[in-house]
């Protein structure tokens, strides 16, 4: 959930960030675009009107004729809305071999001339404190005034003159050459400073303004020759212009960037509140879901298999649902299924145990039942010293019942012998057919006395059930065998002195119990 908050904070944050960074260098590109429209525009009829470099600084440096020129086109558009004749930007040319007249006693008209300190100068607009356009700060020698910057068309200051910055070496032409106008030394720029300079070279690109980056005269470098735009005047090649410098935005750009900054930073703000709020009711659906599945998984856990998560939406982790519940859907049949398997296995295995210790006629246990259990019977017996009787009988005469009343007759004596016998077994005793129609009985915590007497009762029972229901004239009687000697010393050994006590007792008349 933290993670996923944080995610979506940064996600914003770097938008923000780039959208800024993309705005500020699309204005320093549209800045420096139209600077060098603009500086290209003015040193073409710099150039133009004057006929070469050399001669337009002999009469005016470049920066007092784009200033003049700014005004003199304010003025126009001014005279045009008016009515009135529009300024003419001519200058007189001086003529071959003689210096130009000084910038402020040219002939013109009254827009062209520089204004002095003291009036503010035909056409200049007040200041914004109601004293004069330009100050004494800014003379140049001489007492000559130097002009601050036109305001432009918006209110805000016009871009600085092109070309010029402070410490630009090649942004005045040397003394002599109209340079007098250079501000004293130490002083920044009246306009600020610019932002773009540019370096201007003549047709042999030898330089004539450097920027501060070059001396006036030296050769232009290769790099800087390939960014070169050239400056035609009458179909020939008049100067390079090639741009210098960084953005240095104006006070309106800066309350332009400032806006936009709060502009982003207003919707950076409301993304972050946004994302923090989907955030948050993400992570809680996504906490609900997932906290249901841990659920189910520690209930899966503890044995309950068939687990229901609820689905919302259609998403990832809806379909994560889906799975988990099909997947516990399965498990919950299967394992249904493996137990149902599992318990027929037991039962089988149980049936198949019953039918290997049991007889399949008279249901009583078998012969090899009887032996493992006697054996461990008399183990028991020795080891705490307790008392122990083996009885062996056999059914008087069953092979003449086989031939007089069948086999099926002597089957179902041999099943109603053995209910006698089981009826009136302990639960700890144990009861088996030997073979044919005799039977064993191991009476564990029983004294020969006593398994005598319960052999006696159990006679006394045989002879006494109505055998003519079961086939009319059947009488059945039982002989048996009772011995009670540890000393035998296995309970092989015991069963063994049992039957010889059952052969006594069919030699002396059958229907009768021996015991030793």
């Amino acid at each position: 959930m933290l993670a996923l908050l944080l995610s979506g904070l940064a996600a914003v944050a770097m938008v923000g960030g780039l959208a800024y960074v993309g705005m500020n260098k699309k204005v320093d590109l549209i800045r420096r675009q139209q600077a060098a429209e603009h500086f290209y525009t003015y040193l073409s009829a710099y150039l133009a009107h004057y006929g070469s470099w050399q001669a337009a600084n002999a009469v005016e440096p470049f920066d007092r004729f784009a200033r003049r020129t700014q005004e003199a086109e304010r003025l126009n558009a001014a005279s045009q809305q008016n009515g009135a004749a529009p300024a003419s930007l001519d200058a007189p040319r001086p003529a071959d071999g003689e210096p130009g007249p000084p910038p402020n006693e040219r002939p013109g008209p009254p827009d062209e001339r520089l204004g002095r300190p003291d009036d503010g100068g035909p056409g200049q607009p007040p200041r914004r404190d109601g004293g004069p356009r330009f100050g004494p700060e800014f003379d140049g020698p001489g007492g000559r005034p130097r002009p601050m910057p036109m305001r432009g068309e918006d209110g805000g200051p016009p871009p600085p003159p092109p070309g010029e910055g402070p410490g630009d070496a090649g942004s005045r032409p040397p003394p002599g050459q109209g340079g007098g106008d250079r501000p004293p030394p130490g002083r920044r720029h009246p306009g600020g400073e610019p932002p773009f300079h540019f370096i201007v070279a003549d047709q042999d690109y030898k330089v004539l303004l450097g920027a501060g980056v070059y001396r006036p005269g030296e050769p232009l470098p290769e790099a800087a020759r390939k960014d070169a735009r050239a400056v035609m005047v009458d179909g020939k090649v008049a100067a390079y212009i090639s741009p210098e410098g960084v953005f240095t935005p104006s006070k309106e750009e800066l309350q332009y960037l400032a806006a936009m900054r709060e502009a982003l930073l207003a919707g950076v703000t409301g993304a972050a509140v946004l994302a923090l709020v989907l955030g948050v009711l993400l992570s809680k659906r996504l906490s609900r879901t997932l906290s249901s599945l841990t659920d189910a998984v520690r209930a899966m856990h503890g044995g309950s298999l068939l687990q229901r998560v609820p689905v919302h939406g259609k998403d990832e982790v809806a379909a994560l649902a889906n799975a988990f519940n099909a997947m516990s859907e399965q498990l919950a049949r299967s394992h249904e299924e493996l137990s149902a398997s599992h318990q027929t296995i037991l039962a089988q295995a149980d049936q198949l145990r019953e039918l290997s210790v049991r007889d399949a006629l008279t249901k009583l246990y078998n012969r090899r039942h009887f032996d493992e259990q006697a054996s461990t019977l008399f183990n028991q017996a020795v080891r705490h010293q307790r008392p122990l009787s083996l009885v062996i009988g056999d059914i008087d005469f069953f092979k003449r019942i086989n031939d007089q009343y069948s086999h099926a007759t002597g089957d179902a004596v041999l099943r109603q012998v053995g209910e006698i016998l089981r009826g009136h077994m302990r639960l700890t005793d144990l009861v088996a057919r030997y073979g044919g129609e005799e039977f064993v009985i191991a009476l564990p915590e029983t004294a020969l006395p006593q398994a005598a007497a319960l052999c006696d009762k159990l006679r006394h029972l045989i002879e006494g059930f109505p055998w003519h229901e079961v086939q009319p004239g059947l009488k059945v009687t039982m002989s048996m065998g009772v011995y009670g000697d540890l000393a035998a010393g296995t309970a092989e050994a015991m069963l063994q002195k049992a039957d010889a006590l059952l052969y006594r007792a069919k030699e002396s008349g059958r229907n009768q119990v021996c015991f030793a």
